[in-house]
């Protein structure tokens, strides 16, 4: 039963292949799928399979498909396509196409402050970075913005406020992230196979855990959160049985 489910979710997907662009934006919906399948079959003991929408995320990892749409009133500037906010006083990055390893990224598209960065807007060049600097002002960073980046070290600037779905899934070599205080949502799978991230400590700002947040984060030795937090049954799904939380 659980098999079929998934092939049918895998030629769903699939039939979305003429918005997809790059392969590495299909490994990254590849692993997301793959990381589901595991996390809801080790939630279930019986025979019959159900997906708990509040708890496992089950296939709602790709109701949000914005990512893959054409896109519309794009503008360019440098390296950066963008867009602007209903309100046209704020831009945020569609897609980095640079050849850079090492990204300043600017804290204007234009005369327009940069307020985001959109759904897979680093994905499709994730390979050849190494680093990314980000600048005050933006406040979400958007579903699998940064996934499979090769970045070590990730300084996320106060006035973020979400770090949506699989914002960094697959950040094999991330080892240090800092996550301001101003940070209230963490998305589903957010941080999930980030294999080489060992602490990492959230502000008394955080409200909500994803499903699936950490998910196979094997070298995770101490993770710090606010007291009172509700944790996902599968927030820590895969890492060591050694793992501490910390609660203050």
């Amino acid at each position: 039963m659980i098999f079929w489910a998934v092939l049918d979710i895998i030629k769903a997907v699939f039939r979305e292949r003429e918005a997809v662009q790059t392969h590495r934006r299909w490994w990254a919906l590849f692993l997301a799928l793959i990381l589901a399948f595991c996390s809801a079959a080790a939630a279930e003991d019986d025979e019959e399979f159900e997906f708990d929408d509040d708890d496992s995320g089950g296939f709602d990892y790709f109701d949000d498909l914005s990512g893959f749409d054409e896109r519309n009133n794009n503008q360019e500037a440098g390296d950066y396509t963008y867009q602007l906010n209903e309100e046209e006083d704020g831009a945020f990055i569609v897609k980095y196409h640079g050849e850079d390893s090492e990204i300043v990224v600017p804290d204007h598209m234009d005369s327009y402050p940069l307020i985001g960065i959109g759904d897979h807007a680093f994905e499709d060049f994730a390979a050849g970075i190494t680093g990314i600097q980000l600048p005050e002002g933006i406040t979400w960073l958007g579903v699998q913005a940064f996934a499979t980046c090769g970045i070590t070290e990730m300084v996320i600037p106060e006035g973020v406020v979400r770090v949506d779905d699989r914002c960094f899934l697959g950040c094999k070599t991330l080892e240090k992230i800092t996550i301001p205080d101003s940070v209230t949502s963490i998305g589903d799978m957010a941080f999930a196979v980030c294999m080489s991230l060992r602490e990492i400590t959230f502000g008394p700002n955080l409200e909500h855990i994803g499903a699936n947040a950490f998910q196979a984060c094997q070298a995770l030795e101490r993770v710090t959160l606010p007291a009172g937090i509700e944790i996902p049954e599968t927030a820590f799904l895969g890492c060591s049985p050694d793992l501490e939380i910390i609660m203050k």
